[in-house]
């Protein structure tokens, strides 16, 4: 039977009682200041309030005496949490009751090392030598070693799947996603000799994912192929390739050509300084594109010409064999070089910066140990992740096996300084190939044969989760204006939870193998203006900064990124949606995209502007 009327209508006051509109509600406010100086505020420090499932959040930043206020907060039980860039975070448990509740928080420095975690293999394949890792579209990655044996992996579930393969052995190649979201492998050797180097070929292969099917391109221009290229992607999405072995005596060449993508034909361009194998390279915001082994050059796309740029402050790093180094390019255009071999000259910091613009490389601050032919992959955050390598100590701090290590690092180029993080499951020398995804993750398997000596000890896929992982509540991009939105076009994103947006985050999408990247190796900071939960974000129209090919758009708040949304840039913009939210400075957006400046909002701080060349 129900309940008697009397009782119906007491139950109704109390359920109404009970929702948040008629629960008292509490203001809850504090201080944040230095654990190492209580006398310290800390400004600017993200306060939240929430709930487990966030069906209740709130946040507040503190000012400049480390003060912070959040207004009504309905009487229950939260979690509330305080960051800060570089300063830990911290996760209590706390009740509001009628009354405004104090809470304070004492950070101190930044210290959780990140978690590497076992998240599948590539079983019954072990990527030893040859081996290339793509980024698909899809969130998936894509790994071969001979184009024959492919092996599509899920990062976010651990599953994998077996592609068809391309029936054409082929191993020691470059490659790349190209615009239209089809993989591109150019050059390597066939499998008859695989130690010798000598069987170099020309082949130029496409896989096309969506169909699972392989497609012969015309071969290289370069009548005796070329093994271990260098691969560079050009502002139209079209490529650079350069330098490799040659067939039959395994000798470099100093020989360079194009890929056109409209006829995906191949031209030769002019020669670098010297022949060269794997070359780290990357288009600059100037246009040209750095190599740096050896000696750094730049190559103008316009003139077809090479010409030197400065040198390495730390020169003989192993010429004419192997690169000691991967390169990124910098937020604010200069490239950072990551990796040193001692040499004859005793070289001792393990980091060099280029600048464009003076044509120079200066020193970075070293970590606690410095090491050669690392892992090295840039982040949403602007750090960078450099993970194993080999030291060249005598007696290192660590274990090792033949000199390589498990020993991982983020460098912060904003202050210049490195924090030691968790240590990899396996060794992995530099055959490895290691991957942004978009969650925010570093994924890396392969070279657990060391030095071809010991193992292969593991066809593991690991995965590790940066300390921006572990800082509270993610923003999350829960939908996106377009997926292929041309350059110059106003992005609009709607982010939840209601919290505001310290950056938007644009990365080349990776295709690693060795110490280089041939896919797009860049991160861009967007002009931005939000509006409540809706970000506009607007794409630069440079193409120098901004070369046709996918890319991941990552909602920052502080160093905590938000799964990445993937787009697919295109040449011409197409006509801007209609962004209803008021108040968004759409018009001021797109003004800024088409300037010959990037604009950047950093954290905290104010716009300011970076000096590039305008658009051609």
């Amino acid at each position: 039977m129900g309940l008697p009327r009397c009782l119906q209508s007491l139950a109704a006051v109390v359920a109404m009682l009970a929702t948040p509109s008629f629960v008292a509600a509490a203001a809850v406010t504090g201080e944040v200041r230095r654990a190492s100086s209580p006398n310290d505020p800390i400004a600017n420090a993200r306060v939240t309030i929430f709930t487990e499932a966030l069906t209740f959040f709130t946040e507040a930043r503190s000012d400049v005496l480390g003060v912070y206020s959040i207004a009504s907060v309905p009487a229950g039980t939260y979690r509330i949490g305080c960051e800060a860039l570089r300063f830990e975070y911290i996760e209590q448990s706390v009740t509001v009751g009628a009354g405004n509740l104090q809470r304070d928080f004492s950070l101190g420095p930044e210290t959780h090392p990140g978690i590497w975690n076992i998240i599948g293999d590539t079983s019954p394949e072990v990527l030893d030598a040859t081996d290339i890792a793509v980024l698909l579209p899809s969130g998936e990655i894509f790994y071969c070693h001979d184009t024959e044996d492919p092996i599509l992996f899920d990062p976010v579930t651990g599953t994998k799947s077996f592609p068809s393969g391309s029936n054409l052995e082929s191993g020691c190649m470059n490659g790349s996603l190209l615009p239209d979201g089809t993989v591109l492998f150019a050059g390597g050797q066939d499998g008859d000799q695989p130690g010798d180097f000598v069987n170099a070929v020309r082949w130029v292969k496409r896989f096309i994912p969506v169909s699972d099917t392989w497609e012969q391109l015309t071969d290289l221009v370069h009548p005796v192929g070329r093994w271990y290229p260098g691969m560079t992607r050009l502002a139209d999405g079209s490529f650079l390739v350069m330098g490799g072995g040659q067939c039959c005596n395994a000798a470099r060449t100093d020989t360079a050509e194009r890929f056109d993508l409209a006829t995906q034909t191949w031209t030769y361009t002019g020669s670098m300084i010297n022949p060269a194998e794997f070359p780290p390279s990357a288009l600059l915001y100037t246009g040209e594109v750095l190599i740096t082994w050896s000696p750094p050059q730049l190559y103008n796309p316009v003139s077809g010409q090479w010409r030197l740029t400065g040198n390495f402050n730390q020169q003989s790093r192993g010429w004419p064999g192997h690169s000691d180094h991967s390169i990124v390019v910098l937020e604010d255009g200069r490239v950072l070089a990551i990796g040193l071999l001692k040499g004859p000259n005793n070289n001792l910091v393990m980091g060099e910066v280029y600048d464009p613009e003076t044509e120079t490389w200066s020193l970075t601050s070293n970590p606690g140990m410095v090491r050669l032919q690392s892992e090295v992959v840039q982040l949403p955050d602007g750090r960078i992740f450099v993970g194993g390598g080999e030291t060249e100590a005598t007696a290192p701090p660590v274990p090792t096996s033949l000199g390589i290590v498990k020993w991982t690092d983020l460098y912060d180029p904003a202050t210049d300084s490195w924090r030691r993080m968790a240590d990899m499951n396996h060794f992995r020398e530099y055959h490895a190939v290691t991957l942004l995804v978009p969650d925010g993750r570093v994924v890396t398997t392969g070279g657990t044969r060391i030095k071809f000596q010991v193992g292969p000890t593991s066809n593991d896929i690991e995965a590790f989760s940066p300390p921006y992982l572990f800082r509270g509540v993610r923003p999350q991009i829960t939908s996106i204006s377009t997926n292929t939105p041309g350059r110059g076009s106003v992005l609009s994103l709607t982010i939840a939870p209601d919290t505001g947006i310290t950056d938007v985050a644009l990365m080349g999408m990776q295709t690693t193998t060795h110490w280089v990247d041939g896919g797009i190796p860049r991160r861009l900071l967007l002009p931005f203006d939000q509006s409540n939960s809706t970000v506009a974000a607007a794409l630069p129209t440079d193409p120098n900064l901004l070369p046709l090919g996918y890319y991941m758009v990552f909602a920052m708040v502080d160093d905590i990124p938000s799964q990445a949304a993937i787009i697919q840039v295109l040449e011409q913009a197409p006509v801007v949606p209609a962004i209803s939210t008021a108040g968004l400075a759409v018009s001021a957006l797109l003004l800024l995209a088409a300037g010959s400046h990037v604009l950047s909002r950093r954290r905290g701080e104010p716009c300011r502007k970076l000096p590039v060349d305008p658009a051609p």
